[in-house]
């Protein structure tokens, strides 16, 4: 089980349903939520000035949301916070079927998968137990 995830999501559905399943499978032990890329650069920041306050081992990122898309987030993640946070992983949940949305994706070393939505437990069940194993 991981014990911290943040969800970058403005689709407060999403959210809800990706709790919901994480919780069913005993995924993590704790949710953090932000709506946009803004909100996800303002939390690490806050991760920055506190450093007694566990990151999360994972990020799920959607794409498409206002003020910040995932993509902009992500090259301020890789800019930014992830030489401070170098073992955190990113997985991209995101409702896009463009190819070069995936193909970009694999070309990001912290990004570990392109998971389309909605996301499942079977799914879930699989990136625990690979990603848990490296």
């Amino acid at each position: 089980m991981f014990k911290k995830i943040l969800c970058v999501d403005d689709d407060p559905i999403t959210l809800m349903i990706l709790k919901m399943t994480m919780k069913k499978c005993e995924f993590t032990s704790i949710v953090e939520t932000v709506a946009d890329g803004t909100e996800a650069v303002r939390y690490y920041e806050g991760l920055l000035q506190n450093p007694s306050i566990d990151a999360p081992e994972l990020i799920f990122l959607d794409l498409n949301m206002p003020q910040m898309s995932g993509w902009a987030f992500l090259d301020v993640f890789i800019a930014r916070f992830q030489k401070y946070f170098p073992a955190t992983k990113v997985i991209i949940l995101s409702s896009s079927i463009d190819p070069e949305d995936i193909r970009k994706s694999r070309a990001a070393p912290c990004v570990k998968e392109f998971i389309s939505k909605p996301i499942h437990t079977t799914t879930l069940l699989r990136l625990k137990s690979e990603i848990e194993l490296h």
